[in-house]
């Protein structure tokens, strides 16, 4: 009996190592494959040597940028690598090409170049002074590389992707390069976002055959040519929540567009510049259409959609067509004006004008953008304007077509609410919403152009009288009385608004004017402002890996395997 005590015993010790070997297996697999090696580069070490630790490396790797400074780097990037610096630090360009880089036949200098066996890379929280070569970034016939949270400055243009796919470029600040801040050529399903780019001696951002991609939030100013070019062919691209001001042209559009989308950007405060290289005269516009620009004919689904952007304030014309094409009809924009006559919007293009109207909060103050139709406008671009009450002064910021100011307001009491609309105060007849009421209901205020205002209603519909408005010229003078001051971070002062020459660019009362597709542009979730509320652009991709379990299964073979043996000692000892 004891004798077989013994052999149960013997097996039963067997199977619990084999079982907890599995399991140990498992677990060191699994580590393995979530983890990737950290290297930590060091800024006594060679570039050379460097690009030889990245050359050795294996996908999922990461590469760990920890000192102040480094000098003379130019690395290529040929497989997948994530390479970091959490001290945010400074890496100086080289002039001269690698070793690496002369062997796959590069010519331009850069600081990083990412190959086509790149795909999946990462690049973030560096800063790259690119003025001793061509490039700070070169993403190369890649796909799916993270270009984020960096600064990038110097060089021919600070970031060139060519060639590649589902590229994102964000939250970077890119600045003085002697070309373009960005370059996409050949660009197709990428998000470019949340950037900063400025003082680039050419565009912001220019563009050149791109396809499906989402250029948001960004902010881009101080540029010398334009703060977004578009060339070639633009297909499908959303163009959204951008901000362009202090550039030549806030965005110019000379392109073959099909379905693409500009829509609730503010173009503003663009400005005359005498060295402009298409000449004084095509500059100071807020939207520019160069003579290579096509779209599809009125009523076609694919036709260009320009609508809910904020067009004010610029030196030139608020938007303005070239002389050799069609007159092209515009959807609904903002032109901080009240008054049809004078939006400075060019003869030969048509747009349909937006009003501002009022709604009733409590405790303050409420704004609302309402385009051609009468209907309130959710998503819109991003302007300030001045407002007064009570000899109160107040900086009204609307975001996402709603403006709201809070201030002590009497429920019982209607006030008199000066807005500062194209330089001049437009009177609203306002009350605020009572303690028992819900937040922002509508107020019906009945405004004319002239700025007199009628008695307040109880219709929950804020209306105004000139509220189906055709942009048009000019007639008389071309001039502005507004002040056009710039933004709270330049100073100065504009002076008159598109002077020249207008002609009346009416389409005999047609007010709803839309391109294309009726639905272009309108408010969805999760594509709203930046300052409105925090959302992804594009949410991230979940690629889910099936890895299969095999531990289970080998635990249970072992613990048959056991129970056999178990059961073949005790059935032995009856047989003997």
């Amino acid at each position: 009996m004891n004798k077989r005590f013994s052999s149960i015993l013997f097996i039963c010790l067997i199977g619990l190592f084999l079982v907890t070997a599995v399991s140990a297996a498992e677990e060191n697999q699994t580590d393995n494959t979530l983890a990737g090696v950290n290297y930590q580069i060091t800024s006594d070490l060679s570039n050379e040597d460097i690009q030889g630790m990245l050359d050795g490396a294996s996908d999922g790797d990461t590469f760990e940028f920890t000192d102040k400074t480094y000098n003379n780097v130019s690395l290529v990037v040929d497989k997948k690598l994530n390479i970091i610096s959490k001290t945010n630090s400074k890496v100086y360009t080289s002039s001269q090409l690698n070793t690496k880089a002369k062997s796959l036949g590069i010519t331009d200098t850069f600081g990083f170049y990412f190959t086509s066996n790149s795909a999946g890379s990462v690049l973030s929280g560096i800063t790259i002074i690119a003025s001793n070569s061509d490039y700070g970034i070169i993403v190369d016939s890649s796909s799916k590389v993270t270009i984020d949270k960096n600064v990038i400055t110097g060089g021919k243009n600070c970031v060139l992707v060519r060639n590649s796919d589902n590229i994102a470029l964000t939250n970077n600040n890119i600045s003085k390069a002697t070309s373009n801040g960005i370059q996409l050529k050949n660009v197709k399903n990428s998000v470019i976002s949340k950037n900063i780019v400025s003082y680039n001696k050419r565009s912001g951002i220019e563009t050149s055959n791109i396809y499906y991609c989402n250029i948001t939030n960004n902010t881009v100013h101080h540029n010398n040519f334009n703060g977004i070019s578009l060339f070639n062919i633009s297909k499908g691209n959303i163009i959204k929540h951008n901000q362009a001001y202090e550039n030549p042209n806030g965005i110019y559009i000379d392109s073959q567009s099909k379905n693409d989308v500009i829509n609730a950007n503010s173009f503003t405060y663009n400005r005359r510049d005498t060295s402009y290289e298409l000449g004084a005269f095509e500059s100071g516009n807020g939207l520019l259409f160069g003579a290579d620009f096509r779209t599809a004919e009125e009523g076609d689904p694919s036709r260009l959609e320009v609508k809910y952007n904020v067009l004010a304030h610029n030196e030139g014309y608020q938007a303005k067509n070239n002389p050799e094409l069609p007159t092209f009809k515009l959807g609904d924009n903002w032109f901080d004006s009240t008054d049809d006559e004078n939006t400075f919007v060019c003869p030969m293009l048509l747009a349909g004008i937006m009003k501002m109207g009022t709604i009733s909060v409590k405790n303050g103050i409420g704004l609302q953008m309402y385009d051609t139709s009468g209907q309130a406008v959710k998503e819109f671009g991003t302007f300030d304007t001045t407002v007064n009450i009570n000899g109160n002064r107040y900086t009204a910021k609307f975001v996402n077509g709603k403006a709201t100011i809070d201030a002590t307001l009497d429920p019982d009491k209607e006030y008199d609410v000066e807005v500062m609309i194209g330089g001049k105060p437009v009177t609203y007849k306002y009350k605020a919403a009572s303690g028992d009421e819900g937040d922002n209901k509508d107020s019906q205020t009945s405004q004319s152009t002239d700025g007199k205002t009628g008695a307040q209603g109880s219709s929950s519909q804020t209306s105004t009288s000139a509220s189906t408005g055709v942009a048009k010229g000019n007639g008389e003078n071309g001039t502005s009385n507004s002040a056009h001051y710039a933004n709270s971070n330049k100073s100065g002062v504009y002076g008159t608004n598109a002077s020249g020459s207008f002609k009346d660019s009416s389409d005999n009362g047609e007010s709803a004017l839309t391109n294309g597709n009726i639905n272009a542009g309108d408010a969805s979730e999760g594509e709203v402002s930046e300052e409105g509320k925090a959302y992804e652009i594009v949410p991230p991709s979940k690629i889910s890996k099936e890895i299969t379990d095999t531990s289970g299964l080998v635990v249970l073979s072992i613990l048959s395997v056991m129970g056999m043996l178990i059961y073949g000692y005790w059935r032995r000892e009856d047989f003997e």
